[in-house]
């Protein structure tokens, strides 16, 4: 049976000569449909570079937020940093919020991980934060024309401060850790 099933099937059978045949223009197509590709993924910019332009804490005490450089796919409409921040002073803070203020919006963070704020971060320490914001547009439309502040919201001995950085979008520096 199994046999019979193979002769059935066979190109030979079907009538074909060389079971190798191939349409004269499938080459060409294919190779036309990759230089195309090609030529709209060198043309568009998929992604752009997110990076940390400067630092400035907005009070006396030794607060600092690192922001890791992020390669966001253009057309993303969520921000999602890798952001530590280390309490240089000698007393411990407890950060209470963090929030993005763009030029048209200000962005409340949404940790992925309940539970997330307040986060205590001790004398000489550095904590990674978790951090997603839904944006309103794309990464480009919020980052690209001018920086925008990464605001962290933080208690001291029993006072209320912030400590902000920019960042700023640009073309891809896929160089940038």
């Amino acid at each position: 049976m199994l046999q019979s099933l193979m002769e059935f099937t066979s190109p030979v059978r079907r009538g074909y000569r060389d079971i190798n045949w191939r349409h004269p223009m499938k080459p060409t197509a294919g190779t036309l449909y990759l230089v195309t590709v090609s030529l709209l993924l060198v043309a568009c910019d998929p992604a752009i570079s997110i990076r940390q332009i400067k630092a400035s804490n907005g009070t006396s005490a030794p607060i600092t937020i690192d922001v890791k450089t992020e390669h966001p796919l253009v057309g993303s409409t969520w921000y999602v940093p890798q952001v530590k921040i280390t309490n240089g002073s000698d007393s411990p803070i407890t950060i209470t919020s963090v929030e993005l203020a763009a030029k048209r919006s200000t962005y409340a963070n949404r940790p992925r991980q309940p539970g997330s704020y307040p986060a205590a971060v001790l004398p000489g320490k550095t904590e990674t934060l978790d951090i997603w914001f839904d944006l309103a547009g794309d990464v480009k439309e919020t980052f690209f024309q001018q920086p925008v502040a990464l605001r962290a919201h933080y208690r001291s001995r029993g006072q209320d401060e912030t400590a902000q950085v920019s960042v700023i979008g640009g073309h891809l520096d896929a160089s940038a850790p």
